[in-house]
């Protein structure tokens, strides 16, 4: 059975990578191929609830690893000089749109949801605020769309699931212990070893890091047949060395490729960024293909009005309306607001946080990893679908 399910996956590849242009014009993502392609592999092989449910969080380490490729991707290929001169936006929409997103999550959670207490609904609330920029690829690789906005969404991306990390820790502990109560001090402590560690762990990593790369370049010792692997390896030291001092791997991965941009070679930094996309988008879309095998029997099954409708308020008005408040009084035309508005996708640090509901033993996780995944999935669809048209319109 399993050499089937590897067969089919090993197809669906081959098709994707056939006709892949074909699908781009048909606007569908390989997030949205890949996941259409795992849900039709549970239909075909029902009844494996069984590995659902016990070896789902073994998946865990993965999902995060790629996910630091990723980040540290994105961030090496920033262009500072333009963030710059427009760091505002990020900022606002970190420090400003970012708790607002949150706290309206909460509130409507807990309104459409009267099962869950106001801390699993605020569970369901900051596991759904993390953005996923990997899914915006068409609009951040578009020359048309003006480059303040893609280093701001890029940036947003990066960051976000980087400060939403301890708000979820902190939630999880009082989840499992309601009981327990946390002073400013503790709370403050959580924040300053997730994000000040993290930001020690990049500045010293890539501090050995880029020197060395360096002394390779010019002793010859590198070999552009290897360069794919130097920048994974490089994202998956930074981040399980930052996880290791229990600090938030996702913002040490991000500054370290912040730094990576800013000290590296231009024409050196591309070369190596770019090989080492294509393993992340490999390990990206068969993560997206186990998302919609898992969809099909812990997602379908349970599907309500009530969680549909969270899903559509989750993807679409509840990051709209903070995101657009916050740019309210910058120089944004309209329409550029409204772009970083609506490219909010839920992604790979979503699912990450959702495997974390479902590895622990609080009350309800079943019902919080529903509404996450499902939004997650409409999100998947939803902002995948809209990229092109949205980056094409800036070419009217």
């Amino acid at each position: 059975m399993e050499y089937g399910v590897l067969t089919a996956v090993g197809l669906a590849f081959l098709i994707y990578s056939l006709s892949i242009r074909q699908l781009e014009r048909a606007e569908i993502t390989g997030p949205m191929f890949f996941v259409i392609i795992g849900a039709m592999l549970a239909i075909l092989i029902p009844g494996k609830t069984v590995f659902l449910l016990s070896d789902l969080e073994r998946l865990l380490p993965l999902i995060e690893l790629t996910l630091s490729i990723f980040l540290f991707t994105d961030a090496a290929k920033t262009k500072l000089s333009v963030l710059k001169h427009s760091f505002q936006y990020p900022s606002l929409l970190l420090f400003v749109a970012l708790p607002l997103t949150l706290i309206i999550g909460i509130v409507i959670a807990s309104l459409m949801f009267t099962q869950l207490t106001l801390i699993q609904a605020a569970l369901v609330a900051v596991i759904l605020t993390p953005t996923d920029a990997a899914l915006s690829k068409g609009l951040l690789n578009s020359s048309a769309v003006p480059e303040k906005v893609r280093e701001g969404i890029n940036t947003e991306s990066g960051l976000n699931d980087g400060l939403c990390v301890p708000v979820f820790l902190i939630l999880m502990l009082l989840a499992k212990e309601p009981a327990s109560a946390f002073s400013l001090y503790d709370t403050a402590l959580v924040f300053a070893r997730e994000l000040g560690v993290a930001i020690f762990v990049a500045v010293t990593a890539m501090a050995i890091v880029i020197p060395l790369i360096k002394f390779s370049m010019q002793r010859h010792y590198f070999s552009n047949n290897t360069s794919p692997f130097l920048v994974v390896g490089i994202a998956v030291a930074v981040f399980s060395l930052a996880q290791s001092l229990h600090s938030s791997g996702f913002i040490a991965v991000f500054v370290a490729g912040l730094i990576f941009d800013r000290f590296t070679e231009s024409s050196l930094r591309l070369k190596l960024v770019e090989d080492s996309e294509h393993i992340a988008d490999f390990s990206g879309l068969l993560i997206w293909c186990l998302f919609g095998f898992v969809c099909s029997y812990l997602v379908l099954p349970e599907l309500s009005w009530a969680i549909v409708g969270f899903a559509l308020l989750s993807t679409t008005l509840i990051r709209i309306i903070p995101v657009m408040l916050s740019l309210q009084f910058t120089h944004l035309k309209v329409k550029e607001r409204f772009t970083f508005a609506w490219f909010g996708p839920r992604g790979l640090a979503s699912i990450v946080f959702t495997l974390m509901v479902i590895d622990s033993d609080i009350e309800n996780k079943f019902i919080i990893a529903t509404i996450s995944m499902t939004t997650i999935l409409f999100s998947v669809f939803i902002h995948g679908m809209s990229t092109k048209p949205i980056a094409d319109s800036y070419l009217k």
